[in-house]
């Protein structure tokens, strides 16, 4: 089941553009964060909304990067996004797959944003990994 939030998120993302080239992870985390608070928070997110009143929560903590929350009357909906800079070894398939299997179940629907380089054979190993799973969550990954 696709959510509404999680094309409205997805939809920010793939339009997001650092604002600077940065030297650490953590610092492109933020800087997509910002940007889909504040896309979210303009008076024109109503398009984000339908129109309807609703109530946008971001939530940080865990394995997970951070994740969005919207209440509206009819119901609630939940989006978590992980980020992996660089997936060019298996140490680094092994800790995404590891935040992956932490976040599962915590909400429906995940986004694994991938930046920067990756390697064929690591992309291949995270897409039979995800296919393999037997879990309800719902993951889309996103290269940038």
């Amino acid at each position: 089941m696709t959510t509404q939030l999680l094309k409205d998120v997805s939809g920010l993302i793939s339009n997001w553009q650092p604002r600077k080239v940065y030297h650490s992870a953590p610092r492109y985390l933020d800087d997509l964060k910002k940007f889909v608070q504040e896309k979210m928070a303009l008076p024109p997110a109503l398009r984000f909304s339908g129109g309807k009143k609703t109530a946008v929560e971001f939530v940080d903590g865990g394995t997970l990067d951070f994740g969005v929350n919207r209440k509206t009357a009819a119901a609630t909906e939940s989006v978590g996004i992980i980020m992996k800079r660089d997936l060019l070894t298996l140490p680094d398939l092994k800790l995404l797959m590891a935040q992956i299997q932490q976040e599962e179940g915590k909400f429906s629907e995940v986004i694994l944003l991938v930046l920067g380089e990756v390697n064929a054979d690591m992309e291949a190993k995270l897409h039979h990994f995800l296919d393999g799973r037997k879990s309800k969550t719902t993951f889309t990954v996103m290269k940038k």
